[in-house]
């Protein structure tokens, strides 16, 4: 501890304090010394921070109250010989009559009778008996202290935070590209001054590669950048300087020192302040609920020995609560009465919400049990400064652009209710659109496509029947329509013969009042006879209704996350906390279950058209292969990311749509704009676009159907290449443009290896043997080829036993991302009539292959691409 630290510290440091004597005398009444007995010590420990007395209970059996039970304390005796005589804040179990106090606590006395920081005291203490609370009738408070001492040598006094004088807000924030806040140049975090010139963010979660920026009053007239040198070591800032790149991972605190006109000046990364060091680990427990008005929509992070768990700095208001809970989820999660600060209370699975009552900024800790059914909970005052928290936002002093109409995609419905400019969106799957309509007069309407007139459909007469299907046809006549609420579908699966049908008897159940809207209701979908929302975003209270209408509805009371509760018609409305949910109805069972709404494990696209908040989820079509839906991005800047984080995620340089190119850990956003289906291919760590895709019944592929595509790579060469599939002689298969049945191409296969011709609706295709093919399409040609000539890697890594399939572009044939273990090869076909081998010398250097050639070993690289050049008959490792 420095000399200049220890004076920063000592400056909260008080006089002396005076405790009232051990007897009081007022006029009625005497506390007589003489009846009473004082606690007697018999034995103590001081062990892992807490010091604790056994004691023989004091007695005071005074006339005007005997035999009261007393309340024992700690009493700091004296330091350093120097008599002190004030209580700490203790413990007492009167059961098994054991009084403790932690170190903290003594440390905080000593500090008020000026000892600082690292300062080594010898000091001692002594049991008090204090008589309980005798009703105020001008009687006196007695007490009696052991005449047994526990004596301690060597005791180090600790304060807490080095930085206790940044206590103002400071006008200064932090702003920057920041993975784990999910800011990029658009919110800053707060920081806190010493009013000197001296400014701290504290306890910043950073990434490598993230890049920050100090600026003031929220605004880019006076801001700070530099080179940073290394952690914890001083380096130059000036005002319009260069971004501060961070480039390890850590938790830290970031000063900012300034000349006093703050044109120039010095920082600081630094590790963060951490005022438990034997808390390191990142533990699965966190913090959850209505704190930084998150809204019990944020987990603060907590760190942990293996058994205690800590989160620092958490700032609360006099009416916020908060839980404990396992894993970012409610399956496991703890709450209970809060008691006092600097004292153990209990906390059980599922218990109340954990009230302090006191606006303050704390520690908060919580020791489960093994199964995390129950356990202890601590609040004491925080030892390190409040954690920066998100400010501000989206550059205030630039003007707001205009937003833009919202654009109108699709097959929609016109005409509803005389309203001809206005579309009521349908939903589509697998080229089948929904809509769900109510006509509150005898209307009309029609299927327009993408809100203009150049295609739509219509009925070709008048009369219907409810569940029938008719042709839908182009350019046709109004469709009629009495009062009522229906389902109307547009099936356009198959583009020879479109239908339209309306039912009038079918069952929707919905949300309705989310976010206080209980004029429009969010449809719920049918799924093994339970209905299921959409994730959606929920403050406030909502019910579930049938069919658009109040005559079946059902509420009822929320218990907690992932529990099914009951609910009943006409029941109460359901109140959960502001956060993202998906309900699910079971209408067996009569119970509705609240989910957190975020999937794990899957991948997603996030930072569409700005939004770095909402994620669009993609589904696995086979293994390793994700697929979004149609995206409609307008706005460049954007990526993928696994499992709603920012640990793991890939950026790309993406050029022509169908073209697939390298997903790099961590790269760049992607620019590419459009109307858009994103594929991500795990298994050689690739990035595309779906534009044409193969489709059907694809036996070797679980769960495949003629619902999915296997996306197509567009080649320099103009033609389009499948990943290889395997393929029996029963399967069908057929290509289609943008997973939709509008273009599509199918024709008759006479050999493997051979090019045929094929046709828009043109036959399924069929392999006229088995075995495992590339598909490659030829528009200019209008032709296909079941082609064997593909290349993949085998070798120890999967024990020979399988191919991991490469990229081709027409020239070369790539695959990224690699670690392989051991020897390996690749070869043509899946087959070892044609293989390639050869010797690796230097990363980033071709080195030549032949037939047969030696098995390839890499040493210990990782996540290194493969490029295979088969003109020049070389691998290159890079």
């Amino acid at each position: 501890m420095t000399d200049a630290m220890k004076k920063i510290l000592s400056i909260l440091s008080l006089g002396a304090l005076l405790v009232a004597g051990v007897s009081c005398v007022k006029e009625k009444v005497v506390f007589d010394t003489t009846r009473a007995t004082a606690p007697v010590i018999t034995s103590f420990d001081y062990l892992d921070g807490v010091i604790s007395a056994a004691y023989t209970p004091a007695t005071f059996n005074q006339a005007y109250n005997e035999k009261i039970p007393a309340v024992h304390t700690l009493v700091l005796r004296s330091a350093d010989g120097k008599s002190i005589g004030q209580v700490l804040t203790s413990d007492d179990d009167a059961v098994a009559n054991i009084v403790s106090a932690k170190e903290g606590s003594l440390s905080k006395l000593l500090a008020r009778n000026g000892y600082a920081d690292g300062d080594i005291v010898s000091v001692t203490l002594a049991v008090r008996g204090n008589m309980k609370g005798v009703v105020d009738n001008g009687s006196g408070y007695g007490a009696m202290e052991s005449a047994e001492t526990i004596d301690i040598s060597g005791f180090e006094v600790k304060l807490g935070s080095p930085y206790e004088a940044y206590t103002k807000d400071s006008a200064w924030g932090l702003i920057g590209s920041m993975s784990n806040y999910g800011i990029s140049w658009d919110k800053d975090l707060n920081m806190w001054t010493d009013d000197a010139g001296r400014h701290v963010a504290a306890h910043v979660v950073l990434k490598k590669g993230d890049e920050v920026k100090f600026r003031k009053d929220q605004g880019w007239a006076v801001n700070m950048g530099g080179k940073m040198t290394a952690v914890d070591a001083e380096f130059a800032v000036e005002g319009g300087g260069d971004n501060i790149v961070i480039d390890a991972d850590g938790v830290y605190d970031l000063f900012l020192f300034l000349n006093e006109d703050e044109s120039k000046g010095t920082a600081i990364v630094a590790s963060a302040y951490d005022p438990y060091p034997d808390l390191t680990e990142a533990s699965t427990w966190s913090v959850i609920g209505s704190l930084y008005n998150s809204g019990w929509g944020t987990d603060y992070a907590m760190v942990t020995d293996g058994t205690t768990h800590a989160a620092f700095g958490i700032e609360l208001e006099e009416g916020d609560e908060f839980k404990f809970r396992k894993d970012a989820g409610w399956a496991v999660n703890l709450g209970g009465p809060f008691t006092k600060l600097d004292s153990d209370f209990n906390v059980e699975a599922n218990g109340d919400n954990i009230k302090v009552g006191v606006k303050g900024v704390y520690d908060l800790f919580v020791t489960p049990n093994e199964d995390g059914s129950a356990g202890k909970a601590q609040v004491t005052e925080a030892c390190g400064l409040k954690i920066s928290a998100i400010i501000g936002g989206n550059e205030p002093e630039e003007p707001e652009e205009p937003e833009e109409p919202e654009v109108v995609t699709g097959w929609n419905i016109i005409g509803l209710n005389g309203d001809w400019n206005n579309d009521v969106r349908a939903t589509e799957a697998y080229g089948v659109w929904t809509a769900y309509i109510t006509a509150t007069a005898d209307t009309e309407f029609k299927w327009r496509k993408d809100a203009g007139w150049d295609e739509n459909y219509g009925m070709d007469g008048s009369i219907y029947s409810y569940g029938e299907a008719i042709p839908a046809v182009a350019d046709g006549g109004n469709i009629p329509l009495k009062a009522g609420f229906y389902k109307v579908v547009l099936d356009l699966s198959d583009s020879s013969a479109p239908t339209i049908t309306v039912y009038n008897d079918f069952v929707l159940w919905s949300l309705i009042g989310v976010n206080g809207d209980w004029d429009n209701d969010i449809h719920m979908t049918e799924t093994d006879g339970k209905w299921v929302s959409p994730a959606t975003k929920i403050k406030g209270e909502f019910k579930l209704r049938q069919n658009h209408g109040w005559d079946v509805n059902r509420g009822g009371a929320f218990v907690t996350l992932g529990v099914p509760f009951a609910v009943e018609q006409n029941g109460s409305n359901i109140d959960v906390p502001e956060g993202e949910y998906v309900v699910t109805y079971d209408p067996a069972a009569e119970t509705v279950t609240v989910d957190g709404a975020l999937p794990s494990n899957k991948w997603s696209l996030i930072g569409v058209n700005g939004n770095w908040n909402d994620d669009i989820f993609m589904n696995e079509v086979m293994p390793g292969i994700w697929v979004s839906p149609k995206v409609s991005i307008t706005a460049e800047g954007w990526k993928i990311r696994f499992n709603h984080g920012w640990d793991v995620n890939r950026g790309s340089v993406l050029g022509a749509e169908g073209q697939f190119a390298k997903a790099v850990p961590n790269g760049d956003n992607i620019n590419l704009k459009g109307d858009l289906i994103v594929v991500y291919n795990a298994n050689n760590e690739t990035i595309g676009t779906l534009v044409w895709g193969l489709v059907g019944s694809i036996a070797s592929i679980d769960g495949f159907s003629w619902n999915h595509d296997v996306p197509m790579n567009l080649g320099s060469d103009g033609k389009w290449y499948s990943l290889p599939v395997a393929l029996t002689t029963t399967d069908e298969i057929k290509i289609r443009k943008y997973a939709d049945w509008g273009e599509n191409r199918g024709g008759d296969c006479t050999a493997v290896g051979e090019a045929f011709a094929v046709e828009n609706n043109g036959s399924n295709i069929k392999a006229p043997a088995a075995g495992t093919y590339m598909v490659v399409y030829d528009p200019a040609a209008e032709t296909v080829t079941l082609s064997t000539e593909f290349w993949g890697l085998i070798g120890d890594f999967n024990s020979w036993g399988g191919d991991k399939f490469m990229l081709y572009d027409g020239a070369k044939w790539a695959i990224y991302g690699q670690t392989l273990a051991g020897g390996w090869k690749i070869r043509q076909g899946a087959d070892w009539g044609v293989n390639r081998g050869g010797v690796f010398a230097e990363q980033g250097v071709a080195f030549d292959v032949v037939q047969n050639g030696d098995n390839i070993n890499v040493g210990e690289l990782a996540g290194f691409d493969v490029i295979y050049d088969p003109a020049a008959e070389t691998i290159t490792i890079q």
